[in-house]
């Protein structure tokens, strides 16, 4: 048979127009918010929102009205029946905007089928200034009955002599009846809220754009003006991001229990974004942010003048477009910057939802990447959102930074911790009844021994060496003796515990690993005698013995981390081969931010554990990598150990982004961190670990403090400087005979 060839075209159904009605509007709510929205791109100044009838569906009744440019015949026609024309979206591209200066809200010509979620019947009313009245009448249901095709359905459009909009008024009325469900209270509380936080209280323009509520059997949700709650905040922080992720904030405290303070500064967000960013600089624009922080307790709110009632209906971190609201972002149960699932992890550390107003503000001319979703529920989840988030999750954790130091100390959080530290206790006690008294641990010196009978510790001895078993029985009776403040302790107990267990069982891994690697390589050689020579099982042999060789040096890296049964002397180290080693740990890092270091400068020896030498230049080296992997793509990623002989000091620096004034002070406290799920306990050890070998960690923050540095080293610069003397009293009083 002959090919016959045919042209068809697409002939869509006339019920399409409902289920992209009930499946592109998820509810009443958002189908409002979209005809409002509607109202704003047609240059409105005013619009109400009515509601009346809401005890029967088939009564109910919601009007629309707004001022705005109003639609013609020609619009209704090719315009409002075209669903998905894209006019307003080809305005946005080309950059044109309203006579009020208004880039569209709306892209994809889908809003009309909001309409449609809310009545089955819709009554539009349209005029533009000195134009004729426009009516154009809809029953929904036709669409859904038979199997018409839509071009079957027709719609009657009627030319009048204006009656609605006189006087030379222009403006769209929505009438929509029936409606699809019943209005209940929750739904008419969703509308309340969602109309109230629709714009953002901060735009200067908000009263070129006022949106007015009427629902005359719910007479107490009509009122949507913004309340003075911001205001009462007890923590403020306002900030400008800028493409290039430099951040300039202002924080405040207002908590009425500590004292008042303010601060301002410049921070690289970069730093903080970049193991979330997709690329190495974010496809978002710019934008602005405020943050909003109350401390929930019962007597706080009261003093400040606020209820949990009024800051439960407003809470959560708000999306705002050309200043309005982005739905669902800061709805209920919206956790899109993952507040809550963070606070679940570190409560005393991060704010939740419910105690936060926030409001991310952009513009759509510098932002045009960040497009809504068809169902009008949120943002596409392309790049520049998701740059866009890890950029307003980096600002969250510049904030904490600052709230923490500023958070008072409640009767409830103290009970808090006086549960943790009995929590602390029983662990401690249960592996206490179960620890070896044949396994030795090094602890420093500054932890008692409340024991009478315990010999006394020689003031010049940094550290001691007790049984594992002894070790925990201290712990336990610090525990009970602790004298640190009650948010110290919450804070401290979990994460101390967390880390011994996460050292113990590294100790047992290496331990292990090594024994079972030996075995399984004396095995081998056992089984190879019992293998003709030559034949094929030899030669796979062979090859495991390789893999386990290798296996067995590449682990030998951290061999220095592992506790043996006496804890290791002091004995000459060379900064050198410690150096080459904190390399060696970090080759991945280095490697995958295409990093050049190098190590410079004339060998010296000290007298140290070497594990300790080798820990804290870890953790500068590690630390390192990770702010040179934040640098953009184009900037030098260098860094440089340098050998100081003459001095007795290690030097390392790197051309990374530095750390920030407002940190330095901080660097060396437990916990604080500015990585993004950083600890905050690495420089806090190292720095405490020099100290116990006499030797100073420290900042250096002036390029004049030496003169050994390279003209690149324009970040953190770090001193490890080592005392010779104190060195060999270390080793005679530990090593010697």
């Amino acid at each position: 048979m002959k090919p016959k060839k045919q042209t068809f075209t697409f002939r869509p159904r006339a019920r399409l127009v409902s289920i992209l009605g009930e499946h592109l509007i998820s509810d009443q709510a958002v189908g409002l918010i979209e005809l409002v929205k509607n109202s704003y791109d047609a240059d409105a100044t005013e619009v109400s929102v009515s509601l009346s009838s809401l005890a029967s569906a088939n009564h109910t009744t919601v009007t629309v009205l707004d001022n705005g440019i109003g639609m013609s015949v020609d619009d209704i026609q090719k315009k409002w029946l075209s669903p998905a024309v894209d006019d307003k979206e080809q305005a946005k591209k080309r950059g044109e905007r309203t006579a009020l200066g208004r880039l569209p809200i709306g892209e994809k010509g889908v809003g009309r089928f909001a309409a449609h979620q809310i009545g089955r019947n819709l009554e539009l009313v349209t005029r533009r200034k000195e134009g004729t009245e426009v009516v154009v009448n809809v029953d929904w249901d036709l669409f859904d009955k038979g199997q018409e095709y839509l071009d079957a359905v027709s719609v009657d459009v009627i030319e009048r002599a204006p009656e609605v909009f006189v006087d030379q008024r222009s403006g769209t009325r929505l009438v929509m009846r029936v409606a699809r469900q019943q209005w209940g209270e929750n739904l008419l509380k969703k509308v309340h809220r969602t109309l109230r936080r629709l714009q953002s209280p901060l735009r200067e323009d908000q009263q070129r754009f006022k949106v007015r509520f009427e629902c005359p059997e719910y007479p107490e949700y009509e009122t949507i003006d913004p309340t003075d709650l911001l205001d009462k905040a007890h923590y403020e922080f306002r900030a400008i991001v800028e493409k290039d992720g430099q951040c300039d904030f202002e924080y405040f405290c207002k908590h009425p229990g500590v004292s008042t303070r303010s601060l301002s500064g410049t921070e690289d967000l970069m730093k903080l974004a970049i193991d979330d960013l997709q690329a190495q600089s974010p496809s978002c624009g710019p934008f602005w942010i405020n943050l909003y922080v109350w401390d929930r307790s019962q007597d706080y709110l009261q003093t400040s003048g606020v209820s949990r009632k009024e800051l439960d209906a407003q809470c959560g971190v708000s999306l705002f477009r050309d200043g309005l609201r982005v739905l669902p972002y800061g709805e209920p149960g919206d956790d899109w910057l993952f507040l809550d699932q963070e606070r679940i992890q570190a409560p005393a550390e991060r704010i939740g939802n419910n105690q936060v107003i926030g409001l991310v503000q952009f513009d759509q001319s510098t932002n045009l990447l960040l497009r809504d979703k068809t169902n009008r529920e949120g943002l596409i989840e392309n790049d520049a959102f998701l740059d866009l988030r890890a950029m307003v999750r980096a600002v969250m954790r510049v904030f904490a930074t600052h709230w923490k130091k500023d958070r008072p100390v409640t009767e409830k959080v103290a009970l808090a911790v006086r549960n943790s530290l009995d929590a602390a206790k029983k662990v401690a006690t249960v592996l206490r009844d179960s620890a070896s008294e044949e396994i030795a641990v090094e602890i420093p010196a500054g932890i008692a021994d409340i024991d009478d009978d315990a010999p006394e510790i020689p003031s010049d001895q940094p550290t001691r060496t007790i049984s594992q078993k002894r070790a925990l029985e201290i712990l336990i009776e610090n525990i009970e003796g602790a004298a640190v403040s009650a948010r110290e302790r919450e804070q401290r107990i979990d994460r101390l515990l967390t880390l011994a267990g996460t050292g113990l069982a590294a100790e047992r891994v290496v331990h292990e690993f090594g024994r079972q690697v030996q075995s399984a390589l004396t095995a081998l050689d056992s089984f190879r005698r019992t293998v003709r020579a030559d034949s094929k099982g030899e030669q796979t042999i062979d090859v495991l013995a390789n893999c386990l060789q290798t296996l067995r040096n590449e682990f030998r890296i951290i061999a220095p981390y592992e506790l043996t049964d006496r804890a290791e002397r002091p004995r000459e180290v060379s900064l050198r081969e410690a150096s080459e080693l904190a390399l060696t740990l970090n080759r991945d890092g280095i490697e995958a931010a295409e990093i050049q270091a190098n190590i410079v400068g004339q060998d010296f020896n000290v007298i140290a554990r070497s594990a300790s030498v080798v820990q804290i230049i870890d953790n500068l080296v590690h630390n390192s990598c990770y702010w040179l992997s934040t640098h953009r793509n184009g900037s030098a990623r260098n860094l440089q150990l340098i050998l100081d002989k003459a001095t007795s000091r290690l030097i390392v620096a790197d051309s990374g982004p530095g750390i920030s004034e407002h940190s330095r002070p901080h660097i060396f406290e437990p916990f604080y961190s500015m990585k993004a799920g950083g600890t905050g306990l690495g420089l806090y050890i190292s720095h405490e670990t020099a100290q116990r070998m006499s030797a100073e960690l420290r900042l250096l923050t002036n390029q004049s403090d030496t003169d050994v540095l390279p003209p690149w080293a324009t970040g953190a610069v770090f001193s490890l400087q080592f005392n010779p003397s104190a060195g060999r009293k270390g080793k005679r009083r530990n090593g010697g005979t």
